[in-house]
């Protein structure tokens, strides 16, 4: 059951993940109701690539999620990374959208807990085998 739990856990951030990536390389700027500046713009779809391919490769955990350890552990430290930058933030524009409050979320604590959660499932396999 955990394992399972787990796996719809991680496919629910990948779609979260891969959905907001490909948003944002679609819309680039205009996502965030920005204006349309070449080097913002191409930066933003950049970064919105990256955000869907870790999507991509938290997808690709599920199907034998305790044997992919390193990755997500790769995977979650570079999101919550990425959550510390985003907490930056809040020391120069302290009002937060509810977007961003979701992002912070995601970023900060459900992440860490799927990261915990493959450990303790990894964990529990190598003790079956």
């Amino acid at each position: 059951m955990e394992r399972t739990s787990l796996q719809i856990a991680v496919g629910f951030s990948a779609l979260v993940l891969f959905a907001s990536g490909i948003t944002g390389v679609t819309l680039g700027v205009e996502l965030l109701h920005g204006r349309n500046g070449g080097l913002v713009d191409s930066y933003f779809r950049f970064l919105a690539a990256m955000m869907a391919a870790m999507g991509v490769m938290f997808a690709l955990t599920i199907p034998h999620i305790e044997r992919h350890s390193e990755r997500m552990s790769t995977l979650s430290f570079l999101i919550f990374v990425g959550g510390l930058a985003h907490l930056y933030t809040f020391t120069m524009r302290p009002t937060p959208t509810l977007g961003t409050l979701f992002m912070l979320f995601m970023e900060l604590v459900f992440i860490p807990l799927l990261w915990i959660a493959q450990r303790h499932v990894a964990h529990k396999a190598v003790g079956v085998r």
